[in-house]
């Protein structure tokens, strides 16, 4: 094998001097060029997290006001009262207050908590009424007070098919409300 000359080992020095210099960038810059990039990424995403936080802080006052505002109209979503029980028969007793105004009879009123999911109070009443006001019940008892749903109507007509003329009609009326006990704060 030939030596080298002087020309070629210089070239030779030259040539690992520069892959030195290289592998000295890649060990050394190369981490410290990613570390500068990371940190610009983690800046970027904590500016965008403290302007969320600034949005969600500068809202606070508004969420204060409907918060108050749900508190002062709870009553109108939702029968309030000490005990479930409590509220069962407050919905009883709305339900005959509502025949006394409207004027029909009432044969029963039976608590159907059994039946009921969590949150509600429900009740099954029967009744005796004209066909107006049962039209009149129905929608003061779906309008007035707490929030009511009516679950099941059944209507006979039995006693006008057999006289042949207007007569009193037989329902069935299974209706709920949402229940929250006195003292909570959230709906």
């Amino acid at each position: 094998m030939n030596a080298l000359g002087p020309q070629g080992r210089r070239l030779v020095a030259l040539g690992l001097l520069v892959a030195a210099m290289g592998l000295a960038a890649l060990v050394v810059v190369g981490p410290l060029v990613g570390g500068f990039i990371d940190r610009a990424r983690e800046r970027q995403r904590l500016l965008k997290s403290y302007q969320t936080d600034q949005r969600l802080i500068a809202s606070a006052p508004f969420w204060r006001a409907a918060g108050k505002s749900q508190r002062l109209t709870a009553s109108r979503f939702s029968m309030i009262a000490p005990s479930r029980q409590q509220a069962v028969e407050a919905l009883e007793e709305r339900f005959r207050h509502l025949a006394a105004d409207e004027g029909f009879a009432v044969t029963a009123i039976q608590d159907l908590q059994a039946d009921a999911p969590a949150g509600t109070v429900r009740i099954r009443a029967d009744a005796e009424l004209t066909l107006t006001q049962l039209c009149d019940s129905l929608r003061r008892i779906e309008t007035e007070g707490a929030y009511v749903v009516v679950d099941y109507l059944s209507i006979s007509a039995d006693r006008a098919l057999v006289t042949g003329r207007a007569a009193p009609l037989d329902i069935r009326l299974e209706f709920s409300a949402a229940y929250r006990p006195t003292g909570t704060t959230s709906p």
